[in-house]
């Protein structure tokens, strides 16, 4: 019989996803580049108070002349309230 997970991992903290949306002005002109995409889904993180979350799966879904390119994807984040070290 195997033993069941733990809760949490020593040394991880528990991760939670968070969905977010972001419109990046983009000139149709220039080439698309993915630095500057990463970095406004970086910015609207960090807007939001979700330092250290990462991009998990993000897609353009949308494109305005005026508004640019809408981002919409799913970020994964340390819990904040298991800091790391916890074990549950």
């Amino acid at each position: 019989m195997e033993a069941p997970l733990p809760r949490s991992l020593p040394g991880i903290a528990s991760p939670r996803l968070v969905p977010f949306t972001v419109w990046h002005p983009h000139d149709t002109s220039v080439p698309l580049r993915l630095r500057p995409l990463l970095q406004a889904i970086e910015a609207e993180f960090a807007r939001r108070g979700w330092a250290g979350a990462e991009p998990l799966r993000w897609a353009i879904t949308a494109v305005e002349p005026d508004r640019g390119l809408r981002i919409e994807g799913i970020g994964l984040q340390a819990d904040p309230a298991c800091p790391a070290g916890d074990a549950g």
